[in-house]
């Protein structure tokens, strides 16, 4: 689970990581978007909303990435909510995207 911004996710913007894109297979849901003007996480059944958008369908445990922050606020987000099996990828893309040997995709 991806917590960059669409442009990060898809590679149309710059980033402070190495190479642009996503994880193959991971899905977008920015950190951001799960957070109200003030910061605070968004009331319920707009979070939920949200997160069944990227998410409806989904088993397999979570595990969000970007560079620390946005996914662990993302996994709390997906906690809050009721979602088990959550790991934040703790390497993130940072670490993912300084290998020249593991793929990024770009585009949605």
């Amino acid at each position: 689970m991806c917590a960059l911004p669409a442009g990060g996710f898809d590679g149309s913007a710059p980033t402070r990581y190495s190479r642009r894109g996503h994880i193959p297979g991971s899905r977008s849901l920015p950190g951001r978007d799960l957070l109200d003007s003030a910061g605070r996480v968004l009331p319920r059944p707009e979070l939920a909303a949200r997160a069944d958008a990227v998410l409806h369908g989904v088993d397999a445990p979570v595990v969000p990435y970007r560079g620390g922050i946005s996914a662990a606020g993302t996994a709390l987000a997906l906690t809050l909510l009721g979602r088990d099996g959550i790991a934040v990828y703790d390497g993130s893309l940072e670490e993912w995207s300084k290998d020249p040997a593991l793929p990024l995709e770009l585009g949605g």
